[in-house]
């Protein structure tokens, strides 16, 4: 969990960071951003920590011990069976409350802080513009007494064609007690204006110019305030949806699909006969226009009026029809979608399940507990579950696939593995026994030596 949290920070770096956020807020992100990669942690601690138990059982041949005991691996099996029961449990429970509570609170509060303003981050001789219609340039700033020196200011906040230029030798900052308003009092300085909405400006470009010993400016810092949106915004995201809701959702798709054909059809009957089997593969055929006898008798101006309202009906029946379809297949990409989340919900309980009797029987056969062989184990193990997974959801994005071949063609490829590795433990195999390997290689070396001198 903490190495998959990393990929967090370095994801969202750029949103977080010079936003003046609290701990708390980062935390609470970095919280809610857990609890969506739990289904990529889960899988791959099973996978380890089942090879690790076992290996060690191996490497100190208690799993030899209890066999000539006469307990099967079946019984070994067994407790931890129960155990990855109760955390399937925990999978589902995950995938369909907690995952899509957290994604709506995350997005939610993601979405706060990317609309939020930097926080006013002052440096020695640059140019700051984080102040709508402002752009401050600071030439020196104490840290310990918190005092500028060497000010200049361009205002625009008044919309002006040209800025308000403030220029003081000193100045300070303070907030006020509710931290709404922020207060800039300059000492010792100048404001040069130049009145481009008088009349006559274009001849006489009047100016005003005035000096003060002390002037105090107003900034309103309720941009820098990180405001809350309502979390209802987010919530028909399919994301955001538990079983019961992804499964009225698609519902409700599915109608809506069979209504947009049905009013395609019922709209267009006016123009042409569709069949009914025949509206879901609609395709506009372009055609060449002729002049039909049935206007032949109509004078010559009569008839390219007929024509062009003709042709505007046309024009007008096939954008329905592309806008219609392209609504439809808006539609049906969004019902893959929800169909793709519906079963996510599922393939993290039978995934936990195939990584134990996987992990398991791999740790009996290669008898090697610790972090050395059984991390390497797990890791290329689970890039394989990985890469079936995701190349199994694009294949469903795409409709290469259903949603269901798709989202569990990792599962389908994985379990004949755990079976063959759980069979080969059961029988003590000597699959990944390096003398029955060598044993195996010279027997095949005589046979061929054999069949060579007869």
């Amino acid at each position: 969990m903490f190495i998959l949290l990393m990929q967090f920070l370095w994801l969202y770096i750029d949103d977080l960071a010079g936003k003046g956020l609290s701990w708390f807020v980062i935390l609470k992100l970095m919280f809610f951003f857990s609890a969506s990669i739990i289904p990529l942690a889960l899988p791959l601690s099973i996978l380890l920590s089942s090879i690790m138990t076992f290996g060690n059982l191996g490497e100190t041949y208690e799993l030899v011990a209890a066999k000539a005991a006469g307990v099967s691996i079946w019984k070994i099996f067994q407790p931890m069976v129960f155990v990855m029961i109760g955390l399937s449990f925990f999978a589902f429970f995950t995938s369909n409350i907690l995952i899509p509570k957290a994604n709506l609170k995350k997005s939610a509060l993601l979405y706060d802080i990317k609309q939020q303003k930097p926080t006013l981050m002052i440096s020695d001789g640059v140019f700051y513009n984080g102040i709508e219609g402002i752009t401050l340039r600071v030439g020196k700033k104490n840290k310990k007494t918190e005092e500028l020196s060497d000010i200049i200011i361009y205002d625009r906040r008044d919309g002006a064609v040209h800025a308000t230029v403030i220029v003081a030798e000193r100045g300070k900052i303070t907030m006020s007690d509710d931290k709404r308003y922020m207060f800039l009092t300059l000492y010792n300085g100048s404001r040069y204006e130049e009145m481009d909405r008088q009349m006559g400006y274009e001849r006489n470009f009047p100016h005003s110019t005035l000096t003060f010993n002390e002037e105090k400016i107003v900034f309103d810092m309720y941009d820098f305030k990180l405001n809350r949106t309502d979390e209802s915004l987010f919530k028909d995201n399919y994301q955001m949806l538990n079983v019961v809701q992804l499964h009225h959702a698609i519902d409700s798709l599915n109608s809506s699909i069979v209504l947009k054909g049905v009013n395609l059809k019922r709209n267009f009957d006016q123009y042409f006969h569709i069949n009914d089997s025949l509206y879901k593969k609609f395709k506009i055929i372009p055609i060449k226009f002729a002049r039909y006898d049935l206007i032949k008798n109509v004078d010559t101006i009569q008839q390219d009026v007929i024509l062009n309202n003709a042709l505007n009906e046309a024009r007008s029946a096939k954008g329905y029809v592309e806008y219609s379809l392209n609504d439809r297949t808006e539609t049906e990409k969004l019902t893959v979608r929800h169909d793709i989340e519906w079963h996510r919900k599922f393939t993290l309980s039978v995934a936990c399940f195939v990584m134990f009797f996987i992990g398991a029987p791999f740790g009996t056969i290669i008898r090697k507990g610790g972090f050395g062989m059984p991390v390497v184990v797990s890791v290329v193990l689970y890039i394989l579950f990985h890469i079936l997974t995701i190349t199994g959801e694009k294949m469903a994005r795409t409709e290469s696939a259903t949603p269901a071949s798709g989202m569990w063609m990792a599962i389908f490829v994985l379990i004949p593995i755990g079976l063959f590795l759980t069979y080969q433990a059961a029988n003590d195999s000597g699959l990944f026994d390096k003398s029955a390997w060598v044993k195996l290689v010279h027997s095949f070396t005589r046979w061929r030596n054999k069949n060579k001198s007869a």
